[in-house]
């Protein structure tokens, strides 16, 4: 039993060292990278990829690290290849991370949205927003703070409306920001995380909505005649309206049972306090 005990400890130990050393290789790529030693760096992290256990965060690094490189150098053949990788891996997305305000890795999260950056610098608005879509409703954005899910909702609500912007669709690109708006409740979607801070993201979201439009009062209007139309489907959850011409489907957190309650959670939106 002792001899038992004692080669677990040998192989525990073994294992952590040689994690510990491709971790302080990581950072050796990292430090040739900064001196413009792109190729030798890129060199250290094929081998960490190859030794480093597929499931740990070694691995997650090591894959997002090589990921920038290829975008940096416009190699889009590898920059798809090593997305996939990310994607389809077995990293957890909950590895500690030690970023301020920001707790967990979220491998596939963030490698979709540097996707969704790189097509925007080349100009290839479509695809970048094909892949904010997929980081907004495909990805799982893991955190332990309200107000941080809400910076992040928003955001993706502003990634597609300059996206649309960009493609001269903006009719379209403000409706993503009211979408976006009458999403609000997101305590009952998530009631036990924690707040760390009131959120001004929402404020901001609201007031760039208003920017839109030069009648406010006819906005408002709109939004009231769509609201005392919507069509509440109470299996999937969720209210359809149209506002102006432009159709919504509005999915709900809160358990709503007619549609009365469904106005009420529509009129409470900040999107429409104006």
């Amino acid at each position: 039993m002792k001899k038992t005990v004692l080669i677990l400890i040998i192989l525990f130990s073994s294992h952590f060292f040689a994690q510990e050393n491709l971790n302080k290789k990581i950072d050796e790529g990292i430090e040739l990278y900064k001196k413009g030693e792109e190729k030798k760096a890129l060199k250290v992290w094929k081998e960490i990829e190859n030794k480093a256990e597929k499931t740990s965060s070694t691995y997650g690094v090591t894959l997002g690290n090589i990921l920038h490189y290829y975008i940096e150098n416009d190699d889009e053949k590898n920059i798809l290849k090593y997305y996939q990788k990310i994607i389809d891996s077995d990293l957890n997305d909950k590895d500690e991370n030690h970023e301020n305000g920001k707790p967990y890795k979220n491998y596939r999260y963030h490698a979709t949205m540097r996707l969704a950056s790189y097509y925007g610098k080349k100009r290839k608005f479509e695809k970048g927003l094909s892949y904010v879509e997929k980081a907004d409703n495909e990805m799982t954005f893991e955190t332990t703070s309200l107000t941080s899910f809400i910076y992040q909702k928003v955001d993706l609500a502003f990634w597609k409306y300059r996206f649309l912007n960009d493609l001269g669709q903006k009719e379209k690109a403000v409706s993503k920001l009211i979408e976006r708006a009458f999403e609000y409740d997101y305590k009952s979607m998530y009631s036990n995380w924690t707040t760390v801070s009131p959120s001004n993201d929402e404020d901001e979201l609201a007031e760039t909505i208003c920017s839109e439009f030069e009648d406010l009062e006819k906005l408002k209007l709109n939004i009231d005649n769509g609201i005392a139309n919507l069509i509440f489907d109470k299996e999937k959850n969720t209210i359809k309206l149209n506002i102006n011409g432009t159709e919504y489907d509005i999915n709900l957190y809160s358990n709503l049972e007619n549609h009365e309650q469904c106005k009420k959670y529509l009129q409470n939106s900040f999107s429409i306090n104006i």
